[in-house]
């Protein structure tokens, strides 16, 4: 059975060569374009975000913060207001809605008990 992975002793066929040996100049052209670029739509300066908040499709809405690293915003507001979270505990919104982010709509439970509120629904 072929798992996709090379056996001990195998050389892969491109092994050697550069990119421009196997691929076209047009395709060259257009991976430098699409290619990252230092400080350029980096951080909050990116197209996806406004303001300094990006709105996740599945998830909750994300902040930039002070040390330019994306956070989940109930976690950034519940440390603002309560401190640290402790360790093993997630973000709980009181209300059900996960873009309710108001300090008083947000708990830090244990996963335990996440699932007991879970199962209850």
């Amino acid at each position: 059975m072929n798992k996709g992975s090379f056996k001990k002793g195998n050389i892969p066929h491109n092994k050697g060569k550069k990119l421009k040996d196997y691929i076209s100049p047009d395709a060259i052209d257009k991976i430098k374009k699409t290619q990252f670029k230092e400080g350029v739509n980096t951080g909050k300066d990116h197209p996806t975000w406004s303001g300094g908040v990006q709105k996740m499709t599945n998830d909750c809405i994300h902040v930039w913060t002070e040390t330019n690293q994306r956070a989940r915003r109930p976690r950034h507001n519940y440390i603002d207001v309560y401190g640290f979270i402790p360790q093993r505990f997630i973000i709980f919104h009181k209300d059900g809605n996960k873009d309710n982010d108001h300090y008083t709509n947000l708990e830090a439970i244990s996963r335990a008990e996440l699932l007991k509120r879970n199962k209850k629904k």
